[in-house]
C-alpha cells in the first residue's frame, strides 16, 4: 500500500495527463493529509503564486511521492474536493501500482540560487584542453599555458538557478547565448558545500524565451568535467535541502 513507503505530511508532485496517458503537462506540488483507505489519499489543493489551484474531480494525473526512503509514483484520479476548516483538499484515488521512481539517473530539486557565470571563449577551451592533454615539451611550456589561461576574458554574468541536480541546472538570464557553448558557474547555494573546484562547469543544451518574463531566457545545462567529489557535494546538498524544505512544510503545517 502507497501509505507502507509514504507518510503524511510528505511532498508530492502532480502531472496531469492528458486522454492517452502518455503525455504529461502542467505540473503542481501539494502534501499529503490522510490515506482514508488503501487506495487514495487525501492531499492539499495545489497553490500557485499564492492563488488555490481548484483541480477539477475526474481529472487524472501521475503523482510523484517524495518518501523518506526515495522517489515513488503511480497514477490516480481526482475523486472528491473540499473545503475542511479552510484547508482546501483533494481526495486522489490510485489507478495504478506504487513504483519506486528509477526513470531519472539524478533527482531534481526546484530551488532559486543566484549564480555568477561566464561563457568560456574558444581561446580558453583551446588552452584547457592543452593542459587536459598534458603533451608539453617543457615545464616552461606548460607554465605559460596556465599563465596565458589565467589571462583569458572572462565576462562574468548574473543568472538563477531554479532547477538542480547532479546531472546539471536549468538557468535563468537576462542574457543570449547559444546552444553549445561551454560555461562556467559560481554557485551561491546558501549553505556550506565544499567544492574541490572553484567553478562547476556545463554546456548549454536547450535554450527559449520565457514568456512569463520579458527580456528573460531560459537555459538547460548539462554538467562536464566536473569532479567526482564536487558532484557528489552536489548530490549531498540536494538531499538534505529537500530534507530540510520537507521539514519546514510540516512545522508550517502543524502550526
Amino acid at each position: 500500500m502507497v501509505s507502507d513507503v509514504v507518510s503524511i505530511g510528505d511532498k508530492v508532485e502532480l502531472k496531469i495527463l492528458d486522454r492517452d496517458e502518455e503525455n504529461e503537462k502542467a505540473s503542481y506540488k501539494s502534501k499529503v493529509l490522510d490515506f482514508p483507505d488503501y487506495k487514495s489519499a487525501i492531499i492539499t489543493m495545489p497553490i500557485v503564486k499564492g492563488r488555490i489551484v481548484p483541480l477539477s474531480v475526474g481529472d487524472r494525473y501521475s503523482l510523484r511521492f517524495f518518501a523518506n526512503s526515495g522517489l515513488y509514483e503511480c497514477k490516480g484520479v481526482v475523486t472528491d474536493r473540499s473545503n475542511d476548516d479552510n484547508v482546501y483538499i483533494l481526495t486522489i484515488e490510485f489507478t495504478s501500482a506504487l513504483e519506486k521512481h528509477q526513470r531519472r539517473k539524478y533527482f531534481r530539486l526546484s530551488c532559486v540560487l543566484d549564480t555568477e557565470y561566464y561563457i568560456v571563449t574558444e581561446a580558453e577551451l583551446t588552452l584547457r584542453y592543452k593542459l587536459k592533454q598534458d603533451e608539453f615539451k617543457s615545464p616552461e611550456e606548460k607554465e605559460a599555458c596556465i599563465e596565458a589561461l589565467e589571462q583569458c576574458k572572462r565576462d562574468w554574468q548574473n543568472g538563477i538557478i531554479v532547477d538542480l541536480s547532479g546531472g546539471g541546472v536549468r538557468l535563468t538570464s537576462e542574457n543570449l547565448h547559444d546552444i553549445g557553448s561551454f560555461v562556467q558557474m559560481k554557485i551561491q547555494f546558501g549553505v556550506p558545500v565544499k567544492l574541490k573546484a572553484d567553478y562547476v562547469s556545463g554546456v548549454i543544451i536547450s535554450s527559449e524565451k520565457m514568456t512569463n518574463r520579458v527580456g528573460f531566457y531560459e537555459y538547460r545545462l548539462q554538467f562536464k568535467e566536473v569532479l567526482k567529489e564536487d558532484r557528489e557535494a552536489v548530490i549531498k546538498y540536494i538531499f538534505e535541502e529537500e530534507i530540510r524544505q520537507r521539514a519546514k512544510d510540516k512545522n508550517a503545517g502543524s502550526r
